[in-house]
């Protein structure tokens, strides 16, 4: 293949992996939280960088020196994702100081309407707490470790890809360098539309919004759960037998 052929392919792949199921549920899980634009493109970016980090090292050896990576190994590490995700999806639902479960749930109590009268009556109400914080104005480096983790269980498959199609070795890393730009950017765009939709639903609806990042964060544990099914007991992680597919 030529070789802008050979770059425009793994730049296309590149925007196509961020897109993956397993990294869409764990960003979305992170910018549902945030309320500008700017920190929702950041969190993208960082992902993306993280992604690259462990891709390159862990690819590199692979395209040089033709190391395989153990069917063990690589359904260990699509462990770790799993892991992961079920922690996130944690995060999201249980452990958040803003959003809890418990907001969702209907009050019983009563109300007052004429105090001189002394009226009054018991009834249910749906409240949702809407605490201002400041999360916004700083950005974690959440987003890359989780880039990190993604990176590790997704480089295998990326690398057989390498050298299925590519002989000689610069270009081979060459592909890998535009490879993890695509990411970058597939992932930032990404991350963008996921906040600018959150954020537009904030200032509709906010008691809307705060139910969406708990559901964004049950879709995360669910997803996790998954993977861990998938490694776990159908792959066999922990059995005898592997049954390995690098995605």
């Amino acid at each position: 293949m030529p070789l802008l052929n050979i770059l425009g392919l793994g730049f296309i792949l590149g925007m196509r992996h961020a897109t993956d199921a397993d990294h869409v549920v764990a960003v979305s899980a992170i910018v549902s939280k945030h309320k500008t634009f700017i920190p929702s493109a950041l969190v993208g970016i960082l992902w993306g960088l993280g992604h690259s980090v462990t891709v390159t090292l862990v690819a590199i050896p692979i395209v040089l020196f033709s190391f395989a990576i153990p069917p063990r190994l690589g359904l260990g590490l699509e462990f770790l994702v799993g892991l992961m995700l079920v922690l996130l999806g944690m995060m999201n639902v249980f452990g958040n100081k803003e959003v809890r479960l418990r907001s969702y749930l209907p009050i019983f109590h009563k109300h007052e309407h004429d105090r001189k009268n002394g009226s009054a009556h018991a009834h249910f109400h749906l409240h949702f707490k809407d605490k201002t914080d400041h999360s916004d104005h700083r950005i974690s480096l959440r987003p890359v470790l989780i880039g990190l983790v993604h990176g590790l269980a997704g480089s295998a498959a990326i690398a057989i890809l390498v050298i299925s199609t590519i002989q000689e070795e610069g270009i081979a890393v060459l592909y890998l360098f535009i490879f993890n730009i695509g990411v970058i950017i597939g992932m930032m765009f990404l991350t963008s539309l996921l906040g600018f939709a959150f954020m537009k639903v904030k200032k509709i609806n906010t008691g809307f919004h705060m139910m969406l990042v708990v559901v964004s964060g049950a879709l995360s544990l669910f997803f996790g759960i998954l993977v861990l099914y998938e490694t776990g007991v159908v792959g066999g992680l922990f059995g005898s037998s592997i049954h390995w597919n690098p995605r």
